[in-house]
């Protein structure tokens, strides 16, 4: 029998069975078996990081979360533990000293989430342990800067989904709307003055300029409908995981639209190009769904492009509007991948495969030569919103990988060693 017919005839059982199956029942009897046959895979070795009695974590696989000396790693923290946020909770913003472990408090956050944190990120032109993320000011939300001796101040009057501090750029979407549609990626806390429309002309992409802080509309969403030719107006639209190049001349977008609001888990999604100064907008061509990307540089990304069966790693050319293969020894199922600025190296995960395990890879600059760092069991109590996927990142001397893990029964950091380079 196929994988695609028994993939067909898994999708006809109702979600939650399925979903309980996957991740309550089987990841339990498989492991068991497994040990009394093999013994349990290797884990990775790694240093936990992690606020006593608090779900702790650095965001997402974007972001680099070590500071420019290599000293210190951030963080959010919260009591809050697997459930979904309602907006009420506040979370903790910081910094771990790398070699003591020792935990900074530096502000705490209402405009949060499980899967991205509150955009949390460095500001090396503002100090070296000056934290740039989302919160609320004066009862509005903004994007803030903060240290631990000069407390938090505003830096630009709308929270930012991507900053290129060298450009003088930053981006912002709906962070409201993305709470509705994609629970664990937007700010329930925040209100959606769209809510009503369901491809509104005042959302989209906007731009801001980090020098004075003030940010427009670049690009309406129904710009982003003329683009796709099964995109109409009795869908629900809104965008999610919008970055910005590295020289921040062009930005990326996932353009996502749901048949019924009430029902988030039936979107569609389409991956958009387009440049900062309005121009050039363009969908990308994949096979399948996009899902996560990585620019290479300028002109390139990568993107996971998920099929339903499988995930390809493929390299969209934003000149010629060309896709090629990464490579053939990239993994078949999804993950977070990002590469490090010099060497080139690749690290990017899987989600808990049927064993309930998180696998982390490392691969050639070209995607070749690809190694197994090691496997982390997912704590099946982590599910929905709430759900820690390891979302790996680089140290900048790319010698460890950061990640997010459950696997001792809690949210928890951890830097893992990479090994030989």
């Amino acid at each position: 029998m196929s994988r695609k017919l028994l993939s067909s005839i898994a999708m006809t059982i109702p979600r939650p069975i399925r979903r309980g199956l996957k991740t309550q029942v089987l990841p339990p009897v498989l492991r068991t078996v497994r040990s009394i046959r093999e013994g349990a895979p290797d884990r990775p070795e790694a240093r936990e990081y992690r606020v006593a009695g608090q779900e702790t974590f650095a965001g997402y696989y974007e972001i680099q979360p070590v500071s420019a000396d290599g000293q210190a790693v951030l963080a959010h923290a919260s009591p809050v533990a697997r459930r979904a946020l309602d907006g009420s909770e506040s979370a903790a913003v910081g910094w771990f000293d790398i070699a003591s472990g020792e935990w900074h408090h530096v502000a705490d956050t209402q405009l949060w989430c499980w899967q991205m944190g509150a955009r949390l990120r460095w500001r090396d032109s503002a100090g070296p342990r000056t934290l740039a993320f989302n919160a609320m000011i004066d009862g509005a939300p903004a994007h803030c800067l903060a240290d631990k001796d000069g407390g938090m101040r505003r830096h630009c009057d709308v929270p930012l989904f991507d900053v290129r501090e060298d450009a003088g750029i930053g981006l912002s979407l709906n962070f409201a709307r993305l709470a509705r549609c994609r629970p664990g990626y937007g700010y329930p806390l925040l209100e959606d003055p769209f809510a009503r429309q369901n491809l509104p002309d005042g959302d989209g992409v906007t731009l801001v300029d980090l020098a004075t802080g003030k940010g427009e509309l670049a690009y309406a969403m129904p710009r982003f409908a003329e683009l796709v030719p099964d995109a109409d107006a009795g869908q629900y639209h809104y965008l999610n995981a919008a970055l910005l190049s590295p020289a921040g001349t062009r930005f990326s977008v996932l353009y996502k639209r749901l048949p019924d609001p009430d029902d988030v888990h039936g979107w569609t999604v389409d991956a958009v190009v387009g440049n900062c100064d309005g121009s050039g907008l363009m969908r990308v061509p994949l096979k399948g769904r996009a899902s996560h990307y990585w620019w290479l540089d300028e002109d390139r990304i990568a993107y996971t492009d998920n099929t339903g069966i499988f995930s390809e790693y493929v390299v969209f050319d934003c000149h010629d509007g060309s896709l090629s293969p990464l490579s053939s020894t990239m993994p078949k199922v999804d993950g977070h991948p990002s590469q490090h600025d010099e060497s080139g190296q690749w690290v990017t995960d899987t989600y808990p495969d049927l064993y309930g395990d998180q696998t982390l890879f490392v691969l050639d600059r070209d995607g070749s030569n690809r190694r197994e760092l090691g496997r982390l069991p997912a704590d099946r109590r982590y599910q929905d919103e709430w759900r820690c996927d390891l979302h790996p990142r680089w140290s900048r001397d790319g010698k460890l990988v950061v990640v997010d893990s459950t696997h001792e029964g809690y949210r928890a950091l951890y830097l893992v060693d990479a090994g030989d380079r």
